[in-house]
């Protein structure tokens, strides 16, 4: 998604659904048409996609299929599964009640994954088992669920759920330009699970949403998933969007950013200390994000790419780089394009 208007998406999304209506024996042309968006693009990496259109497809998808896995799954995930979770959620008295509540009834209707919660004095942790994780290459079903059940909890308590980090256990995709936006949190690639961290007192909120708006929810759902949680009005956010805005010139240090926030340093540490994060933890992911798009989106050389965002050697970026990937920067572009040095 475009950073900061999710009005977009990248042109891999609507190529990969397009693929995946046919191989389901769908008219794909048909199904991009009555979205509003011209199968032309399909295949066009410089045309982007509205957000609206792809999620109009993906709801078309799950209706003719009758299947919320859309077909990725080993099992059918009936249509309304998402919305019943919904319905029991909201009666429980806490998110915890809420995430356990949802598992045992993945469970019990043996449906295309499963939930799991841990959590410790700190952290929380939700994990989803794909029951056949062969059957999603292209990790579209991966990527729905984790968007889903972030923005669906973030949603129920009417509090924009801070992510410490977010998960995958597969490589960096073709994609991964679109997750600094999906999934705003540190990135671990290749991990042994599937899912996201977050601060552990989020555990304890009580769901603030009726079952009158569930519906009106997931009625905007999947077209919801693609946006950010709009309560999140958290430090670690505005000092994120700080930090976005300077990078180019400059990051602050923690004693400016906490005076430009109208705060002190003290405050601002221990207030991002409660919200599970710290400056340098922010700062990583706003240098890591903008490299990751400066790599992918650009041609600028490792060394164009260390300067931009204020790195004074090129080996210490590509340093700092593989702490944050895992990957070398040249490594890194080149499993988006061979081609590329």
């Amino acid at each position: 998604m475009d950073s900061g208007t999710a009005s977009t998406a990248s042109n891999f999304y609507i190529s990969e659904y397009y693929r995946h209506l046919v191989r389901c024996g769908l008219n794909a042309d048909e199904v991009l048409f009555q979205a509003g968006i011209d199968p032309g693009i399909v295949d066009q990496p410089d045309r982007r996609v509205g957000a609206d259109g792809l999620a109009r497809v993906i709801q078309r998808l799950t209706l003719e299929l009758q299947d919320e896995a859309m077909a990725l799954a080993d099992k059918v995930l009936p249509r309304g599964s998402f919305y019943l979770v919904g319905k029991l959620a909201v009666q429980e008295p806490n998110l915890a009640r809420a995430l356990s509540t949802a598992g045992h009834f993945m469970t019990m209707i043996d449906g295309a994954y499963r939930l799991e919660i841990d959590a410790d004095e700190r952290e929380a942790c939700l994990k989803i088992h794909l029951m056949a994780p062969e059957k999603d290459p292209s990790h579209l079903l991966a990527e729905i669920l984790l968007m889903a059940y972030h923005r669906f909890s973030s949603w129920l308590i009417a509090e924009s759920i801070t992510l410490n980090e977010v998960a995958f256990n597969y490589p960096p995709p073709i994609q991964v330009g679109e997750y600094s936006y999906l999934f705003p949190a540190a990135h671990r690639f290749n991990a042994p699970y599937l899912g996201f961290t977050f601060p552990r007192r989020f555990l304890d909120c009580e769901p603030r949403r009726q079952r009158a708006a569930l519906k009106r929810y997931i009625q905007g759902c999947p077209r919801e998933f693609f946006f950010r949680p709009r309560t999140d009005f958290s430090l670690s956010s505005e000092l994120e969007q700080l930090l976005g805005k300077h990078i180019g010139k400059g990051l602050p240090t923690v004693d400016e950013a906490a005076a430009m926030l109208h705060t002190t340093r003290r405050t601002m540490i221990r207030r991002l200390n409660d919200e599970g994060t710290s400056y340098q933890r922010i700062k990583d992911l706003v240098r890591r994000d903008r490299a990751i798009g400066l790599l992918v989106r650009h041609s600028y050389s490792v060394v164009e790419v260390a300067e931009k965002l204020g790195f004074s050697d090129s080996s210490v970026f590509a340093r700092a780089f593989k702490g944050w990937t895992g990957s070398t920067p040249s490594d890194f572009r080149e499993q988006f394009d061979p081609g590329q040095g």
